[in-house]
């Protein structure tokens, strides 16, 4: 096929172009759709344009009072004239840039008037949207059959995050993105993933699933419980008290840092791992400590202690969590103290953050579900006690190899320190517009055509802007392979499930009566 036969429409002269940042072009072959990517020639090269709206119009039916005029009769405009012949169709495009010399370079002059329009191939749709082959498949980019495979390093490497109001996929597509880690061949590069699941969203993959066709997970998966954790406190370092416990002055955390090494040292010797009521007990009978700061002090670790989350050993061990090709998920559904949420989180992320940065374990990606609880934007430090480490792995988890993935359904409440350092967004549906401003001020290379195209996505549909394809990209997420979440399920299917369970129970009564 030659370029003519390929071309679906002509560049036109309008109010706002053409320019370096807009163009519109009439259609005058097949049909185009917003989101579509098209192409042209330009210069020694070929621009890449990104559709973001599509206006369908008719001289016939421009005038109100007109139309008014030739239908009181109850007759049809198109039955009196050959409206037909005079609708047209206006694509309004975003030029993105175009390739020179195998380079991809941004549009800094207007195509003139006059040029023809195709749409986007495959094979220059991959290229400018930097698609790697061997890359992690997350769907299709709607109407051009092509699929998503973004390379790991592009999407992960500078984090991620996942924005999307409740029930419209953030969930579902951050399970596709596990799926291809777990998927992922040793040969290409495995890293390992950790989920810090306050709902159990998660919790499906480490069971084997009952529907057929669903792939099984469960032997990639390891399922760590909240009642089931213990932070050992001959692991902790002044650091990391000092991150759960935001208020400790500089006296304070040398006093402690002392003790604690006094401690450690009495271990080694032979004395036996030690507990917070050891620590606290310590710090008690400790006469250097001025009485002014000991109280505060002992104060904060009796707050420790109520969480009962402390013990002599830490359980699970950190090492045996972070393994390359494996998914660790926490599921922290079963506790309703937040502050204890904060303080797991808060442990778990320092502790494997320093684990890496020592090369003791391999890169990883931590997804944090609901960001927004974990690092809030608008809260003091007492009440944010995970806030500081998720920036700190915000701002320099790249050198390391240490990934964020941020899944939240509020990003006005989300850090804006933290939010700003992912380097890229995959939004799903909001309509709130105090989040979509948020975005709109944090998302680089997002316009305001392509922020008012999210409050109108699908269910599934999805928006990517940043790192991962450097240019704006609308796609499908596509079918996962694991079980679906329990929270996943409709009412009717939640409904009759509770109530063949309710069926079965009696039926067992029954028998044993």
């Amino acid at each position: 096929m030659t370029k003519d036969e390929k071309n679906i429409g002509t560049v036109i002269s309008s109010m706002d172009g053409p320019s370096p940042g807009s163009l519109e072009f009439v259609v005058n072959n097949g049909k185009v759709h917003r989101g579509q990517f098209v192409e042209m020639d330009f210069g020694k090269g070929t621009l890449i344009a990104l559709v973001n709206d599509v206006q369908k119009t008719n001289r016939y039916f421009e005038r109100a009072d007109s139309v008014k005029e030739f239908e009181k009769n109850g007759s049809a405009m198109s039955e009196q004239f050959p409206t037909a012949e005079w609708e047209y169709l206006v694509a309004k495009t975003r030029p993105l840039g175009y390739f020179e010399n195998e380079t991809i370079k941004r549009v800094t002059f207007p195509p003139s008037p006059g040029t023809r329009i195709r749409l986007a191939s495959k094979e220059n749709l991959e290229r400018f949207l930097n698609f790697d082959e061997n890359g992690l498949l997350l769907g299709e980019v709607d109407h051009h059959n092509l699929p998503v495979k973004l390379g790991m390093s592009s999407l992960l490497k500078k984090h991620v995050c996942f924005l999307a109001q409740s029930g419209f996929g953030k969930s579902y597509s951050v399970s596709v993105l596990l799926e291809e880690l777990l998927d992922r061949p040793k040969e290409q590069g495995r890293i390992a993933t950790i989920v810090l699941d306050p709902h159990g969203e998660y919790s499906c993959f480490a069971i084997p699933p009952s529907e057929k066709g669903k792939k099984d997970y469960s032997k990639k998966t390891r399922l760590v419980k909240a009642s089931d954790i213990k932070i050992g406190v001959p692991k902790l370092s002044v650091g990391v008290v000092a991150g759960i416990v935001p208020g400790l002055s500089a006296p304070q955390k040398r006093d402690l840092g002392r003790i604690l090494n006094e401690l450690k040292k009495q271990m080694k010797d032979g004395l036996g791992p030690f507990d917070l009521n050891d620590l606290r007990d310590a710090v008690a009978r400790d006469k250097a400590i001025k009485e002014n700061s000991k109280g505060p002090l002992i104060g904060w670790l009796d707050m420790l202690r109520e969480l009962r989350l402390f013990g002599k050993i830490d359980n699970p061990s950190i090492p045996d969590l972070i393994k390359p090709g494996q998914l660790t998920v926490v599921d922290l559904s079963d506790t309703i103290n937040l502050k204890k949420k904060q303080v797991i989180v808060s442990y778990f992320a320092q502790r494997i953050f320093n684990e890496r940065r020592s090369n003791r374990i391999p890169p990883f990606l931590m997804v944090l579900e609901e960001a927004h609880q974990f690092a809030p934007q608008m809260a003091k430090s007492e009440t944010a006690i995970s806030r500081s480490i998720i920036r700190t792995i915000a701002r320099e988890g790249r050198k390391f190899g240490a990934s964020l993935c941020l899944v939240s359904q509020r990003p006005v409440q989300l850090d804006t320190t933290t939010l700003s350092q992912c380097g890229t967004h995959i939004i799903l549906r909001i309509t709130n517009p105090y989040d979509l401003k948020h975005i709109g001020e944090s998302s680089e290379g997002l316009d305001s055509k392509s922020i008012d195209m999210i409050t109108s996505l699908r269910v599934g549909e999805a928006l990517l802007v940043g790192e991962a394809t450097h240019y704006p990209l609308f796609f499908k997420v596509r079918e996962r392979k694991s079980a679906e979440s329990k929270h996943e399920k409709s009412l009717e299917k939640a409904g009759l499930e509770f109530e063949q369970g309710l069926e079965e129970k009696d039926a067992e009564t029954a028998e044993l009566l």
